[in-house]
């Protein structure tokens, strides 16, 4: 038998070195805005406010040749249509005086927020919209200001932990009924990475929670704003380190759901948020301090020979650094707009009829094009990429890319900088009747062909910056 190489036997955190600083502001909507995400709804306006709702900020600063960029998280749910979200951006850069390439918006996907595109206007509590996309410009706005006006050296450290709240949401019943509910037999991701940013004396001024898993505990049912669970979460999170803000960053979760899924009740929500925040705080609690590994130290000589680790410093790495990577997609045979208006008109079934209105609006969206480049922002953070994608990935996506890459905290964000919806691994297709393939914009291989050229890009800056 080959004798172990102890050198080999390390633990180590992926760790970036650099300036941070965090702010946040509240963007809750009033109480009676529009605020229709389902079909099955009985409602237009929120009868209220469960949590309030916020954007929060991070800056970095670091890197040679040094680099200056911004995560904002949104408690929203999603961008309705490029238009929307490219409007609502170039005021945030204006008003901020920041470059495009710096910025990535990121949505938690709650599916119990307001709806912010101009569409629904003449609805009840629709003359509320245009306001509200001031308070979400101006919210961001200051966290943006405020998150470069905290800035402080810092270590952002990472660690992976497990929570199974999350589960496969693809149930075939038979050949002709396909559910978007829990599948007990389908795969999961129970990852929780976690990230810990703290200061030049060891202090956390943040927190990052990244978890796949669709903010649906409450559905048609629910009449109030919400965060969703990621509200909760954060409440449990921020109670044990001191207030520091935490991130949540939601993951490739196209195929999964809670356990405790389209509720009425906000009850649920906050018990799915506690079980991730209990999670994350287990993560939380066992890493590593920063700026430290844990290696092989010694033989000790007891009843047993004990093999002794011990921590030692290791300086985290400075890089930072962003690209993207771009794959142009072919799309799928779309129905014409004057087909989806034919079909519109006269419609009394509301929910078919928000499923046509949203069909309507990607239809407008897409143009007369046959396809489309889907633009994968990365970001190399130290040992960390963070991979934001403008769509709704399944969790097999981060699952591949995370074992291409096992040296790597792979940081995967859905909804980034816009949203062209879902990629599904290809032989999801042939279950047709799924909720994400009857929408899907993309033909089979989508996914997959995104995988490997991001994975591509990623391998292009770990070779070149280390």
């Amino acid at each position: 038998m080959n004798k172990r190489n102890l050198s080999d036997l390390v633990i180590r955190q992926s760790e970036f070195k650099g300036e941070m600083g965090v702010a946040r502001a509240d963007i809750t909507p009033p109480a009676n805005i529009y605020a229709r995400s389902w079909g099955s709804a009985k409602h237009d306006a929120a009868e209220g406010i469960h949590r309030p709702l916020v954007v929060t900020s991070m800056f970095l600063r670091g890197g040679d040749p040094q680099q200056e960029l911004y995560l904002v998280c949104f408690d929203l749910g999603w961008w309705f249509d490029n238009a929307h979200e490219l409007e609502i951006r170039k005021q945030i850069l204006e008003k901020s005086g920041i470059r495009n390439d710096q910025l990535i918006t990121h949505m938690g996907h709650t599916h119990a927020g307001p709806a912010s595109n101009l569409q629904n206007l003449d609805r009840e509590g629709g003359h509320l919209i245009p306001p509200y996309r001031e308070k979400i410009v101006e919210g961001a706005v200051a966290a943006i200001l405020g998150s470069k006006e905290n800035v402080q050296p810092a270590v952002m450290s990472w660690a992976k932990g497990c929570c199974d709240m999350a589960r496969n949401r693809d149930l075939v019943l038979d050949s002709e009924t396909f559910l978007c509910g829990i599948n007990p037999d389908g795969p999961t991701d129970d990852t929780v990475l976690v990230g810990r940013v703290t200061d030049a004396k060891g202090k956390i001024i943040a927190t990052l929670v990244n978890y796949a898993c669709h903010p649906v505990s409450l559905g048609g049912g629910n009449k109030l704003i919400s965060p969703d669970y990621y509200g909760a979460m954060r409440e449990v999170v921020e109670r044990e380190t001191d207030g520091a803000p935490c991130f949540f960053l939601h993951g490739a979760s196209g195929d999964m759901t809670p356990l405790r899924s389209y509720e009425a009740d906000t009850a649920i929500a906050d018990q799915n948020g506690r079980q991730l925040g209990y999670a994350a705080l287990s993560t939380l609690t066992g890493m590593l301090p920063p700026e430290q590994e844990f290696a092989f130290d010694r033989i000790e000589d007891s009843g047993a020979r004990l093999g002794r680790w011990s921590l030692r410093p290791r300086p985290a790495s400075t890089t930072l650094h962003a690209t993207v990577s771009d794959t142009d997609l072919p799309y799928v045979d779309l129905p014409t707009e004057a087909e989806l208006l034919k079909s519109l008109h006269g419609c009394n079934d509301r929910a078919l009829k928000e499923r046509l209105e949203r069909r309507l609006m990607v239809r407008r969206d897409v143009g007369n094009g046959t396809s489309r480049k889907v633009r994968m922002t990365l970001w190399q953070v130290g040992d960390a990429f963070f991979v934001g994608a403008p769509a709704e990935p399944y969790s097999a996506f981060q699952i591949e890319l995370r074992k291409r890459f096992p040296n790597n905290a792979v940081v995967m964000l859905n909804i980034v900088n816009g949203n062209v919806g879902y990629l599904a691994p290809a032989e999801t297709y042939d279950k047709p009747g799924l909720y994400q393939i009857k929408i899907s914009l993309f033909q089979p291989g989508c996914m997959e062909q995104v995988i490997d050229d991001t994975a591509k890009t990623l391998k292009q800056l770990e070779t070149a910056h280390g």
